[in-house]
């Protein structure tokens, strides 16, 4: 890289809707913004500035592929990647739609010498919501720096272990089922899995949570991310997969129908990533619908309808894969009641009433009693098909 005795912002004009939108990025990005940025960063107020279009191209800023919201900031032998916020925020994760793109172009330069920062536009939407904090904290464990962080953001810290980051997602009130993009689950003592979607916005999550877990894992962490997809884009962008591959502590599966159909041929079980994460879509993070637990390492996907007899039926292959991997076929059930339930110790109704096995001694009836704390299903689960599956299980 050539040493610059002068500071010199290099900025793309061009961003993914200006053609759309007629906004380009040399209109936002002001001399004010710089002369903050310029002087927060490196302590200087004097600088040159270069917006650039799409022919440019140098082994920091190459203009041909969408950057989005990315300025490079050279001086001296230091380059300095700055990603800018969003100044509307109207979309759920809008804001940071660029975050990932500037990580990726940051992370796969193989210059030693730089940095990577966030810059808050004035936004006239809401920034500092808790799915928003959740995300800057994720930036700040990645390794983002902040160059101004709103008075209504507040402090940004990072996050000190996967299981802090669990946690977090647990707690920062963003649980509507099918409204998390990417789940984050301990399986094990170590073992970590990471259900991605890869399509529309939803990729930006996968690839944040990815970049802070893969910060934080030790040696002995086991962490797979499995890519799941229901449309068209059945991986993450390839510069985000170049990333986590250079990373090398996550194991990366593509949940794919043929590997799920040979299992099931071979196995009357099916450990199945695909029910898993369309309970998750279905039902939110791991927890047990009979008791109160919460613990992801001892709550199981529990089929209704059993795998073993949806091979017994006569429908195609393809048929009983749909019927194996149907979240609607599918419950959250920690260990004791999973084994209870396919053991025929305890039954649910069509209307979703618990009732126990008539067989059972008063002593392992009040046991039972004593784990179940729920002795009806909540009604947002006693759906058609629900009722269908049950049917099925029984009367089958």
């Amino acid at each position: 890289m050539q040493y610059r005795n002068k500071p010199i912002f290099i900025i793309k004009k061009n961003m993914q809707k200006s053609v759309l939108t007629g906004v380009y990025f040399d209109s936002l990005i002001t001399n004010e913004i710089l002369t903050d940025c310029c002087f927060k960063i490196l302590g200087l107020t004097d600088f040159d500035k270069q917006f650039v279009d799409n022919n440019y191209s140098d082994e920091f800023l190459d203009a041909t592929y969408n950057h989005g919201r990315l300025a490079i900031l050279q001086y001296h032998d230091i380059v300095y990647y700055i990603s800018f916020s969003d100044e509307r925020c109207e979309g759920r994760n809008s804001g940071i739609q660029s975050v990932p793109t500037a990580f990726n172009r940051y992370y796969l330069n193989q210059y030693k010498e730089k940095r990577l920062y966030f810059y808050f536009f004035p936004c006239s939407g809401n920034n500092a919501t808790s799915y928003y904090q959740f995300m800057y904290r994720l930036m700040k464990t990645a390794g983002f720096e902040f160059i101004n962080i709103p008075y209504t953001i507040g402090c940004i810290n990072s996050f000190n272990s996967i299981d802090d980051i669990i946690r977090a997602r647990k707690e920062n009130g963003d649980k509507n089922s099918g409204n998390n993009a990417t789940y984050l689950i301990k399986t094990d003592s170590h073992k970590y899995e990471i259900f991605g979607k890869t399509y529309g916005a939803n990729k930006y999550d996968t690839s944040l949570i990815c970049y802070a877990v893969s910060k934080l894992a030790g040696k002995e962490d086991c962490i797979t991310l499995y890519e799941y997809n229901e449309k068209d884009l059945k991986e993450l962008p390839e510069a985000s997969l170049n990333v986590l591959q250079k990373m090398g502590n996550i194991s990366i599966i593509n949940i794919d129908d043929e590997i799920e159909k040979q299992e099931l041929e071979e196995n009357d079980s099916l450990r199945s990533p695909r029910f898993n994460a369309r309970l998750l879509d279905r039902l939110g993070e791991k927890h047990c619908v009979l008791c109160d637990c919460g613990m992801s390492e001892l709550v199981q996907a529990a089929h209704i309808w059993p795998v073993a007899d949806i091979k017994k039926t006569s429908f195609s292959l393809e048929n009983k894969l749909d019927f194996a991997t149907d979240g609607e076929n599918g419950l959250w059930m920690c260990q004791n009641h999973h084994k209870m339930f396919d053991s025929n110790l305890l039954f649910l109704s069509e209307n979703g009433e618990i009732s126990y096995c008539s067989d059972l001694s008063e002593t392992d009836e009040n046991y039972a009693k004593s784990i179940t704390t729920k002795m009806m299903l909540d009604t947002k689960l006693i759906t058609p098909k629900f009722r269908e599956y049950i049917h099925k299980r029984y009367n089958a």
